[in-house]
């Protein structure tokens, strides 16, 4: 029974990646669009339920293994994979974006789990990266979501413990860092320790709100 759960957890894993990534390739517009609305709003959560029932074309349905054309999952898992793919087809990697993101202000938290993820985006963004860079469900995932636990307890420190497996995490970072690198922001500054990069200019007062974290 452990064996088989664990193979379905991977099987569903595998089905969100290929849907994500057959509505991201037919339907780019609607998902940029729906992943820059407010996730409390009931129209947010309409406009992501019918993305996801998105028909597709024959090519995207039959190019995807036959275990992956049918799956169940929750509007945040969906979200970040939407999310994670499009940052994928960007031409300029996370990493750099990410750098370039915590010279500005950050947009708006819309919940305490969104502004802990975009913390850590920002103050950790080569962690982020190389979470990115894994394959769901694989022991190098979970090597990667241990190293950034220690970013999640820092930027939790003044609130609730984040409380998330790496599916929920890493959802939730892909669904900040779109917003960190598409949106131009009005809220707070993040202020990290880490060495600037060469070039890069801060549009953030020297005295932010907060400060964190991580040298990459």
């Amino acid at each position: 029974q452990p064996r088989q759960q664990e193979r379905d957890a991977v099987k569903q894993r595998g089905a969100l990646v290929a849907w994500a990534q057959c509505i991201a390739t037919e339907r780019p517009e609607a998902a940029r669009s729906v992943l820059t609305m407010d996730f409390r709003t009931d129209t947010y959560r309409r406009e992501l339920r019918e993305l996801s029932e998105t028909r597709l074309s024959e090519n995207c349905f039959r190019a995807m293994d036959r275990e992956y054309r049918a799956m169940r999952t929750g509007g945040l898992p969906f979200a970040g994979a939407l999310a994670e793919t499009l940052i994928e087809r960007d031409n300029q990697p996370i990493l750099p974006r990410l750098a370039q993101a915590a010279l500005r202000p950050m947009p708006e938290p819309r919940s305490a789990s969104d502004r802990i993820a975009m913390c850590m985006a920002l103050g950790a963004p080569q962690q982020v990266a190389e979470l990115f860079d894994t394959a769901p469900a694989t022991a190098e995932e979970d090597a990667a979501v241990a190293a950034l636990r220690p970013a999640a307890a820092i930027c939790s420190q003044n609130g609730p413990a984040l409380e998330a497996n790496a599916l929920g995490l890493r959802s939730m970072l892909a669904t900040a860092s779109y917003r960190l690198v598409t949106e131009e922001g009005r809220g707070q500054c993040l202020k990290t320790i880490a060495r600037p990069r060469p070039g890069l200019r801060s549009s953030c007062p020297e005295a932010a709100p907060f400060a964190v974290i991580l040298d990459a």
